[in-house]
């Protein structure tokens, strides 16, 4: 009866995600840096899913994403982990919020004055505002979000797209010819997230890069997959050994970049700045 009241309490002890992750990968004695290998997680980020402290990650916008990848790692069901995971996050935002008192109508003495009915009604809008852009922002990457990123990397792409059409490809080693079997590698200068997407925009498979971490696009991927990332500073790309330079401005969502060897060094040719023929002086 006692080892039965034990279990009992042990199970019920388990109510966080992170701890089922966790039971996971040690029933399957997989350590974290296991998990870090075939995740391409850091193992700081592992070990916050596993207190399910989300606040270590690098956004909200990827608990779910890698807390997903994570499921897959340990062979558990990564839409249930996914689905268990907002539920938490949306657990811990209501319980971040203010109670208020409730007024009891029958009481006239007690009844809340026009100001400050006011200032519940204000308070109420900003709380469910801040709750509506919470929601939006804490999808995995892989659902709404990645649409309303889409559409505004295509807006913000939109002149140097433009541009790129209408500058021709210097002469010299921007405008050099590049095999179409170069090899396309990307390297993080700080820590950077980056994904690739299909042809119709979903996101297939993500990663993340340590500073000074380098990935050989495979072949597969150049033919198949376009590349993003929200830090594009933070991530060097070379074809061939060449940098092609910075594929979007900083702290801004691109994708859609086109992996292939010619794409990426005509990229770096149409934003090469051009150079002014210095004047001519009369002897």
């Amino acid at each position: 009866m006692a080892d039965e009241e034990v279990a009992e309490q042990g199970e019920l002890a388990i109510t966080r995600t992170g701890d089922r992750l966790r039971l996971a990968r040690e029933a399957a004695g997989l350590s974290l840096a296991d998990v870090a290998t075939r995740t391409r997680i850091t193992q700081r980020h592992l070990k916050a899913i596993e207190k399910s402290d989300f606040s270590e990650l690098p956004g909200r916008t990827y608990v779910t994403g890698f807390a997903r990848a994570y499921a897959r790692a340990v062979d558990l069901p990564e839409a249930e982990i996914g689905a268990s995971v907002r539920r938490e996050l949306e657990e811990d935002e209501h319980g971040s919020r203010p109670l208020y008192e409730a007024y009891e109508p029958t009481d006239p003495a007690r009844l809340p004055t026009a100001r400050l009915t006011w200032t519940l009604v204000i308070v109420t809008a900003l709380l469910a505002s801040a709750y509506g852009v919470w929601r939006f922002l804490s999808v995995e990457p892989d659902e709404a979000l990645i649409a309303a990123q889409n559409r505004a990397a295509e807006e913000s792409e939109a002149p140097s797209t433009a541009a790129a059409a209408t500058v021709p490809a210097k002469a010299g080693p921007a405008g050099a010819a590049v095999a179409a079997d170069a090899p396309v590698v990307l390297t993080g200068v700080s820590e950077v997230w980056i994904g690739f997407d299909d042809a119709t925009g979903k996101t297939e498979n993500w990663r993340t890069l340590d500073p000074g971490e380098t990935y050989q696009v495979p072949p597969a991927y150049i033919e198949q997959f376009t590349l993003r990332t929200s830090i594009p500073q933070a991530l060097k790309v070379t074809v061939g050994g060449r940098d092609v330079g910075a594929i979007g401005p900083a702290d801004t969502l691109v994708k859609g970049i086109s992996l292939k060897p010619a794409d990426l060094v005509a990229r770096a040719g149409a934003s090469a700045p051009a150079t002014t023929p210095a004047p001519k002086t009369n002897r």
